[in-house]
């Protein structure tokens, strides 16, 4: 049967999804499916049973998404005329792809308005292919949170591996952590600041945090220097105001030189003081 977007959308605003699906010999799910692919606006779940000043307006209908026409058979699958966007991809590969569109949806609009459905249209997938990959919005966007810390740290650890020397380590860490910060720093703030993404990753970043700073301590306190209770004292205030560092130039609330000569002053004053007195404890 031909149908056009504009019938289905005023049908399915006018009367209940079931009823409408019943007439074209289909499912509610099914035309509710169908509707996600073609980009045509739904009501709610609730909808229909609110009352009828609690409804709200009914939306736009939006233009169809590149590569579909206005109208379509049903029962008949369109395919998409734009290369690649219907092809089936392996699972890792399509997770990737909408990791990267969730950062660029984040990034153009921020993480609060951001939905699956955006994502989906973007990528130029249907919403429930989103859901098979991450389950949920959360899920999507603790993922993506997870990307983008692990890049961070990855980062970090090569600037790391490129001396032997202890002070310059330290010095490469922390001026690659606040480039870093300013570079991808705004969408990882974004979703740190997201309660649900902050509450799954809660565990795990203190973690690998305590993780991350086992070795330094161990090092403040091997051969009879510092005591553990300074070590961890001292290493924890560092972490701190580098952190707080990577917030401000995330932000963009101070020129990113001034940032980075202040934290590095600090950064590297605490950590020859702790060392000296590390020493001064072996003599």
């Amino acid at each position: 049967m031909e149908v056009t977007r504009a019938r289905i959308f005023d049908e399915i605003w006018s009367e209940p999804m079931g009823a409408v699906a019943a007439r074209y010999g289909l499912t509610g799910n099914g035309l509710a499916k169908i509707c996600d692919r073609l980009d045509i606006p739904r009501p709610p779940r609730s909808h229909w049973t609110r009352s009828e000043a609690a409804r709200g307006t009914r939306p736009a209908l939006p233009a169809a998404p590149l590569g579909l026409s206005e109208s379509f058979a049903l029962g008949k699958r369109q395919t998409r005329q734009s290369p690649g966007s219907r092809t089936r991809m392996p699972l890792e590969e399509r997770r990737r792809q909408l990791l990267d569109a969730a950062g660029e949806l984040a990034m153009e609009g921020g993480v609060l308005t951001l939905s699956t459905r955006d994502v989906a249209q973007r990528v130029g997938i249907s919403e429930t292919q989103v859901h098979n990959c991450f389950g949920s919005r959360t899920n999507l966007l603790v993922a993506l949170a997870r990307r983008e810390i692990e890049r961070q740290e990855r980062r970090r650890r090569d600037r790391v591996t490129r001396s032997t020397n202890d002070h310059i380590r330290v010095m490469l860490s922390t001026v690659g952590y606040l480039h870093e910060s300013a570079q991808r720093g705004p969408l990882l703030q974004m979703l740190l600041r997201t309660p649900e993404v902050r509450a799954a990753l809660r565990e795990e970043r203190t973690a690998k945090g305590e993780e991350a700073r086992a070795p330094i301590i161990r090092q403040l306190t091997s051969g009879g220097g510092m005591d553990e209770a300074s070590a961890r004292a001292a290493t924890v205030a560092l972490t701190a105001v580098s952190l707080k560092a990577g917030g401000i130039v995330a932000s963009r609330r101070a020129p990113f030189a001034m940032v980075e000569e202040i934290c590095l002053g600090i950064v590297m004053a605490g950590h020859y003081s702790d060392h000296d007195i590390a020493a001064h404890s072996d003599r």
